[in-house]
């Protein structure tokens, strides 16, 4: 063969193990692992279809100019949507591709007038309109088309630049975040504090060429998926009960080490007085704080109301040379006063989707691959917002119908500084029902 030698030499050594393994059984194991390959590749593309297939409508809120409406309308609102939650059976799932549809809320301000606009599912368009005039006879629901619809976006040659992040629970999602509730101050001078002020005042700060908009998506909960037994046993666990262990097959081998390990010879010879049996059901209720107590009445209170796989994604956007780098900041910012010590809270994912990495140890030698990763994070947030996409990101958090009504609701008109907002130009009332017709 030349100085060069055998080229497949090597191979044996390299193919022969497989090949007995193979030979041995194995290949059972290798067809498995194909047809797992084959059905995954399958069910997203019939997952892909069926999304495709759905129709969607663009539904603008105009909001009413004297709104004192207390955001526990809003929570009613997110109550009466949950009727879009229907029961999938495996055909439908894994052999139709259907998956349970989706709202997109979002508060959008462009060039610093805010606006409320929610996307859904075209057969749902009475249902949300009949849910937004039951508590707010004033407004005015107008269907309008994407905002997104003409807009594309390549990070190599579009002329405005954007930045986004999802943002995350801080705790397990059965602690729930500070609500609207806690922002109503009974003995105070102003009663009722608009938990979004300093959103949408950040939002009105933002200039005629600027664009930023927070997206949140919400997709019914049913009780089958178990966030709410999750929440109860957490609740259990803050107070200290012991919960009953899972059996297992692992648990039922290990049973008889287990006794044997328990075992004394001296209780053959001494008959020993057992010690007395501990209730597991006792709680520390009596000797928690008031803090304490709080948070387990928080986590029992979230299980009581309608529940909604939550996404949470905000994204500005402005031409390259006027990029403000601190309006990031500024709506950060703005979100922290939805966050609590003792509950939860929301925080920027900054090591996922925030389109800004920064290196980690050489900024010089990582540059290529930082700026790679930019590109790719920007696309990924531009797309994953332009299609309202559920499945690009973090793994969607169930919050429930009063923390949804917290992060989206329509603006108090308490608020003194309140932005340019959207709003019905004259207030409408129905006729008299004495007001003559004409017809005699």
């Amino acid at each position: 063969m030349g100085i060069f030698g055998n080229p497949f030499a090597g191979l044996g050594d390299i193919f022969g193990p497989l090949w007995y393994i193979i030979a041995h059984g194995g290949w059972v194991a290798f067809i498995g692992v194909g047809i797992y390959i084959l059905y995954k590749l399958y069910y997203f593309e019939i997952v892909t279809q069926f999304i495709a297939s759905q129709k969607w409508v663009f539904l603008s809120i105009k909001v009413p100019r004297e709104n004192l409406t207390s955001t526990l309308a809003v929570e009613q609102i997110f109550n009466q949507l949950h009727a879009l939650f229907t029961s999938l059976t495996f055909a439908n799932k894994y052999i139709e591709g259907k998956v349970m549809l989706w709202y997109s809320l979002e508060v959008v301000s462009l060039g610093g007038k805010v606006n409320f606009i929610i996307r859904a599912p075209i057969d749902t368009k009475e249902l949300v309109e009949a849910a937004i005039y039951g508590q707010y006879p004033a407004a005015e629901v107008v269907e309008v088309n994407d905002y997104m619809e003409n807009i594309e976006y390549d990070p190599e040659t579009s002329d405005f630049d954007l930045w986004g992040t999802e943002f995350t629970l801080v705790n397990d999602q059965s602690i729930p975040i500070k609500t609207w509730k806690e922002f109503e101050h009974p003995t105070a001078e102003q009663k009722i504090i608009d938990p979004l002020a300093p959103v949408f005042e950040a939002m009105g700060k933002m200039q005629p060429w600027e664009f930023y908009g927070m997206q949140v998506i919400i997709q019914p909960a049913g009780d089958a998926e178990g966030w709410r037994e999750e929440a109860l046993k957490k609740s259990k666990l803050l107070l200290g009960e012991k919960l009953p262990k899972k059996v297992s097959l692992l648990n039922i081998l290990m049973t008889p080490f287990d006794f044997v390990a328990d075992f004394k010879f001296s209780s053959l010879l001494v008959s020993e007085v057992k010690p007395e049996q501990k209730n597991d059901q006792k709680n520390n209720l009596l000797n928690m704080t008031e803090v304490e107590k709080t948070a387990v009445n928080a986590v029992q209170n979230k299980t009581s109301k309608a529940g909604y796989y939550t996404k949470v994604r905000h994204m500005y956007v402005a031409p390259k040379d006027k990029f403000d780098p601190a309006k990031k900041a500024l709506m950060v910012g703005a979100m922290r006063v939805l966050g609590s010590g003792t509950l939860n809270a929301l925080k920027p994912d900054t090591k996922k989707t925030w389109t800004d990495p920064k290196a980690k140890l050489s900024p010089t030698l990582e540059k290529p691959y930082v700026d790679r990763q930019k590109k790719i994070l920007k696309k990924y947030m531009f797309t994953g917002y332009k299609e309202r996409s559920i499945f690009i990101g973090n793994p969607m958090p169930v919050l429930n119908a009063e923390e949804i009504a917290t992060i989206f609701h329509l603006p108090l008109s308490l608020n003194p500084t309140q932005p340019p907002v959207a709003s019905v130009e004259s207030k409408k009332a129905q006729p008299p029902v004495d007001l003559p017709t004409g017809d005699y």
